[in-house]
């Protein structure tokens, strides 16, 4: 951007010397056509198109410059306009701004189609690349930032007065309605059942010395191994009959008493008064709170360590979700009306609603510009364009000189 600066400067300073030159140059011309002796006609044509080339070249100076300073340094009326008027040059500009770009209209209208354009951008992997890039950037900085003591303690203030309006009982029953409603508690409920059997399987001399010890004393170690290995059958048949079978008798037992937890957790005001009490345990725990603790370093270290490695996952997983939009939204026009709705509802929200305050704040940085600085940074951008103007008022201004001469000498050679 600075270089970009630069160059226009140098190109503005660059045509003020062409069009100053074109200037002196057409002075010179008039200067040695009056010197020059002799009554020939093509004299007089350089004379004329040079002395109405510099009455147009001083003319457009003089309009150009009086936009900006003082012609010569001289206060004449109307004369300085940007600097003598930048508050009220802010004043429009920040209601221009408002009008034509922060409005509802404009805001939430379907002129243009942000999620196509965004789509199409992404669509070229060196722009999914530079936003990549830019988050592996950033990202490290931010997790820097909350390393930081005061913003820790902020967070932790954060997470306890979050974590304080929660109703354990109720959320506990909510998500347990979840994993019901969508089936995941039966693949929780085999692993359980598999566990189950496998520890049965595993520890089968501990359970008959269990048995036996219970066992009265009376009893013939025959008849323990009898009673021991039917209880195992059993056990290894019903556990196997409910990994196989959905509608087994276990499950449905399982399946009830989860349905009446949950029916108690979100409806029972003796179970949400214990999910306080235990929530306000854990608060009040350094055990608990040293567990948090731990576990937010750990997990910011993490991520760090991950987004500064060169097989960062964050970073492929943002490169493919990046290129799963680009896919979506343009595979889809209804998706992208939807965004679209979405964008704009968002930019009227953040920006609508506060357009008098960007029209107010662009007003204020204006005013606040000294003289100069407005002058240089409106320079810089049409700067170019100004002085092409002198250069046309000077070719402009010395053709038409040289037609009004030739016109004076086609009508006085018809009426002499």
């Amino acid at each position: 951007m600075e270089e970009q600066g630069l160059n226009q400067s140098r190109a503005s300073r660059r045509m003020w010397w062409i069009a100053t030159g074109l200037l002196v140059v057409m002075g010179v011309l008039f200067v040695v056509s009056h010197l020059w002796t002799g009554e020939a006609a093509w004299v007089h044509a350089v004379r004329a198109f040079s002395e109405a080339a510099m009455v147009g070249a001083l003319a457009d100076w003089f309009a150009v410059t009086a936009l900006f300073r003082y012609p010569l340094g001289i206060p004449i009326p109307h004369t300085a306009i940007i600097p003598s008027n930048k508050a009220r040059i802010g004043r429009s500009l920040g209601q221009f701004v408002q009008s034509n770009f922060l409005s509802r209209e404009v805001l939430e209208g379907e002129v243009v189609n942000i999620s196509g354009i965004l789509a199409r951008w992404l669509s070229q992997p060196t722009n999914r690349a530079r936003i990549v890039r830019r988050v592996r950037a950033l990202l490290p900085r931010m997790l820097e930032s909350v390393e930081e003591g005061e913003l820790r303690t902020f967070l932790d203030k954060q997470f306890e007065e979050v974590f304080s309006r929660v109703d354990l009982a109720k959320a506990t029953g909510r998500l347990l309605r979840l994993l019901t409603s969508n089936d995941m508690h039966e693949v929780v409920l085999d692993e359980v059942v598999r566990q189950a059997r496998g520890f049965f399987r595993s520890n089968q001399d501990w359970f008959r010395s269990q048995l036996r010890e219970a066992s009265p004393w009376f009893v013939p170690d025959f008849v323990d191994r009898r009673i021991f290995e039917s209880i195992l059958s059993k056990t290894e048949d019903t556990l196997g009959k409910a990994l196989t079978d959905r509608q087994h008798e276990l499950r449905q037992r399982i399946h009830g008493a989860m349905s009446a937890l949950i029916t108690k957790l979100e409806s029972s005001v003796e179970a949400q008064q214990k999910g306080e009490e235990l929530r306000d345990m854990l608060l009040a725990n350094e055990v608990f709170r040293g567990y948090i603790t731990v576990l937010r370093d750990g997990l910011l270290k993490e991520l760090k360590a991950d987004i500064t490695s060169d097989g960062s996952h964050l970073a492929h997983a943002l490169e493919r979700t990046l290129a799963n939009f680009v896919t979506t939204m343009s595979a889809s026009e209804e998706m992208q009306r939807r965004l679209n709705r979405g964008i704009r509802s968002v930019l009227h929200t953040l920006v609508g609603e506060q357009g008098g305050h960007v029209a107010d704040l662009i007003s204020r940085t204006i005013d606040s510009w000294d003289a100069s600085t407005i002058v240089n940074k409106l320079e810089e951008q049409v700067g170019s364009d100004l002085q092409y103007i002198r250069i046309n008022g000077t070719i402009v201004g010395g053709l038409v000189g040289l037609l009004l001469y030739l016109f004076r000498e086609v009508v006085s050679t018809y009426v002499s």
